[in-house]
């Protein structure tokens, strides 16, 4: 998972592209991921792993 690279597809940040950097916590039961938007690097959500999967919320990149 760490490395991996998604776009944004809905809400404010919608077309940008993030990259996976760490999980939030090792421990916690749903895991949720710290990513890293290539285009500002201040901008470092915390996405649940489930957002992740949801394809109308994320896009992976290859």
């Amino acid at each position: 998972m760490i490395s991996m690279r998604y776009k944004k597809v809905s809400g404010v940040h919608a077309g940008q592209t993030y990259v996976v950097i760490e999980p939030h916590s090792e421990i916690e039961a749903n895991l949720r991921w710290v990513l890293h938007n290539e285009g500002n690097p201040q901008d470092k959500p915390l996405v649940p792993e489930s957002d992740l999967n949801d394809p109308k919320l994320w896009q992976a990149l290859e």
